[in-house]
């Protein structure tokens, strides 16, 4: 008997010492665990608060933009231009779509890389900033000029908390997009109003993104493929990404210029 005590004290023991050695395991896992979920949790405040900043950054813009785009005059306008290349030397525009909180400064760049990740003031932000296809280069208002830039092309970030091109979406709504059709670029001091004709879920590869329009009738070619009416004369395009798994799909919203 004295021997099978002994076994099975052993046993017990040996049995008491894994549970410890399990409890501890378990402990450490669960530190470990919270130490990434706190990194985790971390990560995230820290991307939040970024596109915090972001929004306050923008509202500030907005709201000196207010004054002078809202005010109506040629002078008025002007100053904007003047207001906002002092900030941002890359500025070209200012946009603002009817019936959605899309009023932002435009920037163009040597590439259509620099303002994914950079605010307009140029600090490191995930809201990035409007940016212009840096092949758009030329005259944006007359018709006449050798250098009459057709087709403007404009991109902006999809946001989940939103912001930016994130409202485009709303655009798939038929009833929404018939309400809210006029997309206004002030440009060069002057307003620019075009019409929405198109709204589309499409990848990088469409030919809304074709802007060599070198050869005889390359623009007409153009706006009948992308579904423009007959009359269009300048088309603007605004791009954005999905939620989808597909990088290469994108939400593109075109609009043709009216004329007053």
């Amino acid at each position: 008997m004295a021997t099978n005590k002994s076994k099975t004290t052993r046993r017990t023991g040996a049995g008491k010492l894994r549970k410890v050695f399990v409890t501890i395991a378990l402990v450490i896992a669960v530190i470990i665990s919270g130490g990434v979920a706190v990194i985790t949790i971390a990560a995230v405040v820290n991307h939040t608060s970024g596109l915090r900043s972001a929004r306050d950054e923008y509202a500030n813009l907005r709201a000196v933009a207010a004054d002078l785009v809202y005010g109506g005059s040629a002078v008025q306008l002007s100053e904007l231009d003047i207001e906002m290349l002092a900030v941002n030397p890359d500025y070209v525009a200012w946009l603002r779509i009817s019936g959605t909180d899309i009023d932002y400064p435009v920037v163009r760049a040597h590439d259509n890389e620099r303002y994914l990740n950079t605010s307009f003031s140029g600090e490191e932000s995930d809201a990035g900033t409007v940016f212009m296809d840096f092949r758009n280069i030329g005259n944006f208002i007359s018709m006449a000029a050798d250098d009459f830039v057709p087709h403007i092309i404009l991109y902006g970030h999809l946001l989940r908390q939103g912001g930016m091109f994130s409202e485009l979406h709303s655009f798939l709504n038929e009833r929404f997009s018939a309400q809210n059709h006029i997309i206004t670029l002030t440009i060069n001091g002057e307003e620019v109003n075009f019409e929405i004709f198109d709204v589309r879920l499409t990848d990088v590869y469409d030919y809304a993104y074709f802007i060599n329009f070198s050869e005889p009738h390359a623009f007409h070619r153009f706006a009948d493929r992308v579904g423009a009416p007959l009359a269009a004369t300048q088309i603007l395009t605004l791009s954005t990404c999905t939620f989808g798994n597909n990088d290469d799909e994108r939400l593109v919203v075109q609009a043709h210029r009216l004329f007053s």
